[in-house]
């Protein structure tokens, strides 16, 4: 069976509710937001349509507009839907590694000097501070206006980002600790 890549996949689950034209497609993603929570982007939509087309996931038609211009319309397959809903499983079945950058960072913390090192992390927590109040706002839209598994798009994140400042906090208190002892030391 093929696989499809995350560009694929939301695009398949686009088209899995109901047929678009690409710039319906590209409509749903601004309004989605899909550009914060997946990779695609604007102008990645037809080339993947076209590797998705390629592979017998999508079917396209050439429909005239009411403007009266030819334009394609894409519908999934089944055998789209099929590997969409096998995505789907794989994703929620079992837990899936992934990479932090800040990792790589933290293997390196110690090129920095210590009052680098803190005033980075308090600069991280702002930040994480304010994506925090970003996804509350966004919950409180999804709350209002959409379906329960939609209130993942800022309840899994909000998660996070709290273990991540709890986390930040537990950084900068070592490091402002071992900062308060040299400095007594001096």
């Amino acid at each position: 069976m093929s696989t499809i890549s995350n560009k694929e996949a939301a695009l398949l689950g686009l088209l899995s509710v109901e047929a678009k034209y690409p710039y319906e497609i590209e409509k749903e993603i601004y309004n989605q937001s899909m550009r914060d929570w997946t990779e695609i982007s604007m102008s990645s939509v037809y080339k993947v349509l076209a590797k998705l087309e390629e592979k017998d996931l999508v079917i396209s038609e050439v429909k005239m507009s009411e403007s009266n211009r030819a334009q394609k319309v894409y519908t999934v397959t089944p055998r789209g839907r099929r590997l969409m809903q096998g995505w789907i499983t794989a994703r929620t079945a079992k837990w899936e590694k992934s990479l932090w950058p800040i990792d790589i960072a933290m293997s390196n913390l110690a090129l920095l000097p210590k009052e680098e090192i803190i005033e980075n992390f308090r600069s991280y927590i702002q930040s994480v501070d304010e994506s925090i109040k970003c996804y509350n706002d966004l919950l409180g839209y999804l709350t209002e206006h959409c379906q329960y598994h939609s209130l993942s798009l800022a309840t899994r994140p909000l998660l996070l980002l709290q273990a991540d400042r709890k986390w930040a906090e537990e950084v900068l208190a070592h490091y402002e600790q071992i900062s308060l002892s040299l400095n007594r030391k001096s």
